[in-house]
């Protein structure tokens, strides 16, 4: 029988990763005591496919963009995905508009994009005991932002997201959020808070946890080194092997195999591109139809009996999104003048913006299976230049003083004419 010989160099799970559930946080109060899921139909079994084909559209958008950048690179789209939709239950107007352009650019509504996100949470979380997928949503506030509670009732309706209200300026902060993202991530992912600036009054966050082992695993005993050749040279570096029948595919100038996972409902895939061509070379040739036409061949039976020898490996990714989804197209969502979030507070101020959309990721792939997360991180931030009636700028020589003002007398007077001089 003819054999194919197969060496790994693009390689991406087809998961389409996203997930929901928290534990208890010290320090942060919660917000869904009074707040309860409302009563909804059960989910559909499936995803509508024009809604299916929008979020496949936007994740290879966003996995093109991405791979502008130089060297190893691994996003979720699933989990991005999720973090923007629940931040588009707070946003109106032509940002509202633009967000919609962006995540599903075929006059879906909110509500539509929202079904699509439970049904599609529902569905990725129905697994059997070989495979363990996580899905975990959680929105914090800032003790002294008023949040609008219809916003917070479509988080956990569609989202099951927790609500948590912490004050921001205590140092201790950023360590209860992490917290919840290494717990929910198995401590493969531990920070997505550095630090918490003074504007910053909410983060939405998502949170990705996989874990699968192979349907069939490779015999470790015939994991040996060899050559990889990377874009600076030749590397030595341990390649797994096996012989067996496999769903092998050719793709736009690319050669491909998909490996199932025990429980066949997830499979990861590897893309080798012509030899002509770097794997972002490819990746620019590629429309939004790349996952739907992956999909489809994917789910081919195994036909041919392959060599295949991949390499062994484990990474760690992070990656700020905002350039790449400016160019996508939802750039006003990150302007301070412009963005409109007033759905998100109470008073309906527009005066709210997303500051950061901050990506990590973690996976390895082993003769065993495959273990993978990520966190996705939008941070919302009050503007600095808040509505006003009268203007003061002291941009020339003033007077200035200190009063006293319980008994009306000064303490110190002077005049600035020049700052800069001591």
């Amino acid at each position: 029988m003819k054999h194919k010989v197969f060496n790994c160099l693009i390689i991406f799970i087809c998961l389409s990763l996203a997930f929901s559930g928290c534990a208890s946080q010290g320090g942060a109060a919660d917000l869904m005591a009074d707040i309860k899921p409302s009563q909804h139909p059960n989910s559909p079994a499936q995803i509508d496919k024009t809604i299916k084909k929008e979020i496949n559209a936007f994740s290879a958008d966003l996995f093109k963009k991405s791979a502008e950048k130089e060297g190893n690179i691994m996003i979720s789209p699933a989990s991005v995905y999720l973090a923007l939709a629940m931040a588009l239950n707070g946003a109106d107007g032509e940002t509202k508009t633009a967000m919609l352009d962006v995540l599903a650019d075929q006059g879906l509504t909110v509500d539509m994009i929202n079904n699509a996100c439970r049904s599609w949470i529902a569905l990725l979380e129905k697994t059997d005991s070989k495979t363990k997928l996580k899905i975990a949503n959680s929105i914090w506030f800032d003790q002294e932002f008023t949040p609008y509670k219809p916003f917070l009732q479509k988080n956990a309706d569609y989202f099951a997201a927790d609500v948590k209200r912490l004050n921001f300026k205590d140092r201790n902060t950023p360590n209860i959020i992490n917290n919840w993202v290494k717990e929910a991530t198995h401590n493969t992912i531990d920070k997505i808070v550095d630090s918490i600036d003074p504007d910053v009054v909410i983060y939405l966050i998502n949170a990705v946890y996989f874990k699968s082992d192979w349907q069939k695993e490779f015999n470790k005993n015939n994991t040996r080194d060899r050559t990889f050749n990377t874009p600076d040279g030749t590397i030595k570096t341990p390649f797994m092997h096996r012989l067996d029948r496999m769903t092998y595919f050719s793709i736009n100038k690319a050669t491909g195999i998909a490996l199932p996972y025990a429980d066949q409902k997830f499979a990861y895939f590897a893309l080798l591109p012509d030899k002509e061509m770097t794997p972002r070379e490819w990746l620019a040739e590629q429309d939004q139809s790349l996952f739907d036409d992956l999909a489809r061949l994917m789910a081919k039976k195994p036909k041919f009996t392959v060599q295949l020898a991949m390499p062994k490996f484990e990474a760690h990714y992070e990656d700020s999104l905002l350039n790449e989804l400016t160019e996508m197209g939802m750039g006003i969502a990150f302007d301070p003048d412009q963005a409109d979030f007033s759905q998100m507070n109470e008073q309906h101020t527009k005066d709210l913006y997303i500051s950061e959309v901050k990506h990590k990721t973690y996976i390895s792939v082993d003769e065993k299976g495959t273990e993978a997360s990520a966190a996705t991180s939008v941070e919302v931030r009050v503007t600095s230049t808040h509505q006003f009636d009268k203007e003061l700028i002291l941009d020339r020589p003033f007077i200035y003083g200190v009063m006293d003002l319980q008994t009306g007398m000064p303490l110190f007077v002077g005049i600035m004419e020049n700052p800069a001089a001591e």
